[in-house]
């Protein structure tokens, strides 16, 4: 396959991430600084890899055959939750890689399993939850990231839980907003030389990237043209022991599932990996509503849960409902208004959830039912934080080892 390499542009991106990535929205300088170094000290100062654009497997069976999904809101986006329920469960945290990894870079509050990873300002990002039109091209990362000035870049580095992690092949889910329109890339793995990449012809949604050499770090550079991300789909080195895939989204609503476009769906053996077990958890936003009505609400769960079903008919489901919820000013007689709500919320999921062969975790009532937030805020150390909507980590941790207790998972 035909390609061009230049030092001089390679040279161009290190100056570029180095002075551009400096927005509120984006991951802080020191770690774009931090990046680079870790560019510039790679043991492959010639590193090469092979591209295609044909449709192949992108994700595989880990290798104790334990494969986890978890969709949710700003409650599970950081980890500290479903970290602490696979410890209850016998699984490492350490030994769960993802086999998709949602476009996330540039949003606040999300934790990628990356070990690192910036982009430049010009990045623009895209929330399925905040979407009207119908239905809209998302992935099931439920974010996109999109382009079109060139110079924009992405630089990764994979090495995490390890520094020994390594990708044999990474997978880049995209789309061209105009299909027919030119679209041309620079690439550069390591400390290799950037390989123009050229997507003008192409019309697929993915592009393989095969390292001659397992790859620690990627660098993604807009030449030309229009793009738009939805997610990376790495293989490892070494197969995990688990398949951990995190799609939670900070402000996220279950509504995200009417948007899913199941054409974007990472293909394994030709179809939708087969999830041995699927975690979702939404609530907290959707109970903001002042109008909320159960009835409506259990309408619009329905809906959605049965997108999600029809995906994943065979695994584990668990609906997650959300924590108790306080509330602004003097409490009120009986429980505040939020707090009540979730109590709604819960019942319809429950109920929902049955419907659809999920069984149902009531977070709320573990917590101690209705106006235990404040409780929670009370605690030594605290729980809850100060906005009684959000927990801490050690809150999150707690709940984490109360759902893995409750559901009854385990290693197997």
């Amino acid at each position: 396959m035909p390609f061009l390499t230049t030092r001089s542009l390679l040279l161009a991106l290190l100056g570029l991430c180095s002075v551009s990535a400096h927005a509120d929205s984006l991951a802080p300088a020191p770690q774009c600084a931090q990046l680079n170094q870790a560019f510039a000290r790679s043991e492959h100062a010639s590193a090469s890899f092979t591209w295609s654009t044909q449709a192949s497997a992108t994700s595989a069976p880990a290798a104790g055959g334990r494969s986890i999904a978890l969709w949710g809101d700003s409650l599970t986006s950081s980890r500290d939750f479903i970290d602490a329920a696979l410890k209850v469960a016998g699984i490492a945290s350490a030994t769960a890689l993802p086999s998709y990894i949602q476009a996330g870079i540039t949003v606040p509050g999300l934790r990628l399993p990356l070990k690192t990873a910036c982009a430049s300002k010009g990045w623009q990002v895209g929330y399925a939850h905040k979407q009207n039109r119908h239905p809209a091209p998302f992935s099931p990362g439920f974010l996109s990231l999109s382009a079109d000035s060139p110079g924009e870049f992405l630089t990764l580095d994979f090495r995490t839980p390890s520094a020994s992690t390594r990708v044999r092949e990474l997978t880049l889910h995209y789309d061209k907003p105009t299909p027919d329109g030119s679209l041309l890339l620079g690439v550069a793995v390591d400390e290799g030389d950037e390989t123009l990449i050229s997507l003008s012809a192409a019309h697929g949604t993915t592009l393989q990237i095969r390292p001659a050499t397992p790859l620690a770090t990627i660098k993604i550079r807009l030449v030309s043209g229009r793009i738009t991300l939805h997610g990376l789909a790495p293989l490892y080195q070494d197969a995990p022991a688990t398949l951990l895939d995190t799609f939670s989204v900070p402000g996220g609503m279950l509504r995200s599932w009417s948007m899913l476009s199941e054409r974007l769906v990472p293909a394994q053996s030709g179809g939708a990996p087969q999830y041995g077990l699927v975690l979702v958890q939404y609530g907290t936003n959707e109970g903001a509503n002042p109008d909320f009505s159960r009835a409506a609400y259990l309408g619009y769960l329905r809906s959605n849960l049965s997108r999600m079903r029809k995906l994943y008919p065979r695994a584990r489901c668990i609906l997650i409902g959300p924590p108790d919820r306080g509330g602004i000013g003097k409490a009120q007689s009986g429980p505040l208004p939020y707090a009540a709500i979730h109590h709604q919320i819960a019942l319809a999921q429950q109920q929902a959830g049955a419907e659809q062969r999920c069984e149902f975790w009531d977070w709320q009532a573990a917590m101690g039912g209705p106006g235990s937030a404040v409780r929670w805020a009370k605690m030594d150390p605290p729980q809850m934080q100060q906005d009684l909507t959000h927990l801490t980590a050690k809150g999150y941790e707690v709940s984490g080892q109360l759902f893995a207790h409750a559901l009854h998972l385990n290693k197997n």
